[in-house]
């Protein structure tokens, strides 16, 4: 069975937010979270500065709904759509919305990635977003393996 992979990117847009930067950020992955489960999604979400990369993968009419939901969005601004394919397997299986923000990035190697993105987002790639995002789930997982480890 085929999926549809999608990469956007987008400003955003602060003057219609309603809630303090973090509450609005938490809102849309919670949102976004429960949504994407229904639809049968997964992906990721980068924010770099006041960019969002996002990566949706699913069935073709679900990442179509969902994408046409997004780019009407009044939150985002300067939306363009980097790549759309079909692949057969997922890049993100097991996450509805992977999310990392760039300026929380504590290690120097997350870092070197992201700088490039947040200084030059009309510049980025679909290899370039891929290997970020999923370096940065790798990162984060094998992070959260280790304090586990070491908690026990």
């Amino acid at each position: 069975m085929s999926i549809t992979r999608l990469s956007y990117r987008s400003r955003i847009n602060f003057s219609t937010m309603t809630l303090s930067f973090d509450e609005e950020i938490e809102r849309i992955l919670s949102r976004s979270r429960a949504n994407n489960a229904k639809a049968g999604l997964t992906g990721a979400l980068l924010l770099a500065g006041n960019t969002f990369f996002q990566m949706i993968e699913g069935p073709e009419p679900a990442v179509l709904e969902t994408l046409d939901r997004i780019s009407t969005d009044p939150r985002h601004g300067d939306f363009a759509v980097i790549d759309q394919r079909t692949d057969a397997a997922r890049l993100m299986p097991a996450d509805p919305l992977f999310f990392c923000d760039a300026s929380d990035a504590c290690d120097s190697v997350l870092s070197s990635l992201y700088i490039p993105i947040a200084h030059s987002p009309e510049l980025v790639r679909y290899d370039d977003l891929v290997s970020v995002m999923i370096f940065s789930a790798t990162r984060v997982a094998r992070r959260h393996m280790q304090n586990r480890a070491l908690s026990a």
